[in-house]
């Protein structure tokens, strides 16, 4: 039964997610059209959905299901971090710091690979997006 916790809870999370999802407000333009506001996190919900209904049938033993709770907790830790810290530090900053963060946790040790991967990937990330594209994203509470 216990292999079933885990699995049981993720449905639970992708329904509430997937039901948050379909209450998305649209645009009048943008209700017709395949890829909306929508689209991407139907997407995420339903493939959370599925890896968790073939984790219910499949089962967990319960040895990992047991050892995987302190790592799954501080992965959320994490993650709620990253969402505090977006308003006050800015999107890019935050990413960065999770990532490293992520990546420290995941068993990375080599100073070089904690650095310049997140950096990196912020920094992509910021000329892709606010660059590239053009789109403002508020550099936080820390820096305006």
């Amino acid at each position: 039964m216990t292999g079933r916790i885990v699995p049981l809870g993720l449905l639970l999370v992708a329904g509430i997610y997937l039901w948050a999802t379909l209450r998305i407000e649209l645009d009048p333009w943008s209700a017709d059209e395949l890829v909306n506001a929508r689209a991407m996190p139907l997407f995420c919900g339903i493939l959370l959905a599925l890896f968790a209904t073939v984790m219910l049938f499949r089962g967990l033993t319960p040895t990992e299901t047991g050892r995987r709770y302190k790592s799954l907790a501080m992965m959320a830790a994490c993650i709620v971090g990253f969402a505090v810290l977006i308003p006050n530090a800015g999107l890019w900053p935050a990413l960065a710091l999770f990532l490293a963060a992520s990546l420290k946790l995941l068993g990375e040790r080599r100073p070089l690979v904690l650095t310049v991967a997140p950096l990196a990937t912020a920094l992509a990330g910021w000329t892709l997006i606010e660059v590239g594209l053009g789109v403002y994203i508020h550099p936080g509470a820390w820096w305006s």
